[in-house]
């Protein structure tokens, strides 16, 4: 499949058919992983390969995500600051006081491998989605995947056999993510158009009811906020 053929057909699957993928083809998959560049050859993520369905139902339920449990592999990808810190005390070292900026780069490196899997994945005719809902259950899953210090649990990938094909999402027009020599505030029209856009992607029409209900004063994202530094603080990020 042509490169720019599989980047327009790779879509958020979210209901697969309850068949697994040959570990051949999972393996190839996971070598996409493998390739993906990363920050100054540190190789600051990784991710856990759950295939097991026992395991996979009792995620699925953690993070109410049933899909997970349907498709064939589960992926949890991690920012792991742990094997950084083997390899230097290894030879006599110590790894960095403040973590901040390699944190940022293992969720950079984890995002890059993530996506080259999705995107082998649709090139050998197979579905994915990222699992964003990981973080609704992390201590849990901090204890079922036996995670040292130093490693947290970002985000999820599942792949399988697809048992839909939903149609392509819209995007925010290219002039409103790419800015060029310089960024460029918006104007009042632009902002309209945009949540006329993205509007369709919600049962109302108005994409501020997702706007909101993520990233708004109170939001999901105010409570993961929250969550996420209780976890890094235990796990020796901060």
């Amino acid at each position: 499949m042509e490169f720019f053929e599989v980047v327009n057909r790779r879509r958020s699957v979210r209901r697969f058919k309850r068949v697994k993928i040959p570990e051949d083809d999972v393996k190839k998959i996971m070598e996409a992983g493998r390739l993906a560049p990363t920050d100054a050859t540190l190789h600051l993520w990784s991710a856990v390969w759950i295939r097991d369905d026992v395991k996979k139902s009792e995620i699925a339920k953690l993070i109410g995500q049933p899909h997970v449990e349907e498709g064939s592999d589960f992926f949890i990808f991690l920012a792991d600051l742990y094997r950084l810190r083997e390899l230097l005390k290894y030879r006599g070292r110590e790894i960095v006081a403040n973590k901040l900026a390699l944190f940022v780069f293992a969720a950079v490196d984890a995002a890059l491998a993530a996506e080259n899997m999705a995107l082998a994945a649709t090139a050998l005719g197979y579905g994915s989605c990222f699992i964003g809902a990981v973080q609704n259950a992390v201590y849990d899953l901090v204890s079922l995947l036996k995670l040292p210090d130093l490693t947290y649990p970002l985000f999820g990938l599942v792949i399988g056999v697809p048992d839909e094909d939903p149609p392509r999402r819209p995007r925010l027009p290219a002039d409103m993510l790419f800015h060029r020599e310089e960024y460029r505030t918006y104007r009042e029209d632009e902002l309209k158009a945009a949540y006329e856009i993205m509007g369709r992607v919600t049962r109302s029409g108005d994409w501020l009811r997702i706007l909101e209900r993520y990233a708004a004063r109170d939001g999901y994202f105010d409570k993961r906020s929250d969550l996420m530094i209780s976890v890094m603080k235990r796990l020796g990020f901060m």
